[in-house]
């Protein structure tokens, strides 16, 4: 499912490793603070915990880590404006791609 995620972080050090982090559980950066992507319950379940966790040791009262469900026609109905490389037809699915295998002559 996807889900688009979002943080407001003061801390530079722990700003960067939670973009790492969803970064390298598949999600693509939208925005500079702001995330979008496919990816499983449990992948998320796990993310999330490991996000909570280092925001309630090194977060600051006022910093917020926001997880929404995306259903596939908000992201289709989505607008962007400006620059952005997301790649919506990837993100619904609508993208595929045909692999062919060649053999070689002998």
């Amino acid at each position: 499912m996807p889900y688009l995620i979002c943080y407001d972080i003061s801390n530079n050090s722990l700003r960067t490793k939670m973009g790492k982090k969803i970064i390298d559980a598949g999600l693509d950066r939208i925005n500079k603070s702001v995330y979008l992507g496919t990816i499983s319950e449990s992948s998320l379940n796990v993310l999330e915990n490991n996000l909570m966790t280092w925001l309630k040791q090194k977060g600051n009262p006022q910093d917020s880590l926001i997880v929404i469900p995306m259903a596939i026609h908000q992201i289709q109905a989505m607008r962007i404006y400006g620059f952005n490389a997301l790649d919506k037809a990837e993100l619904t699915g609508e993208k595929s791609t045909l692999m062919i295998q060649l053999s070689e002559e002998e």
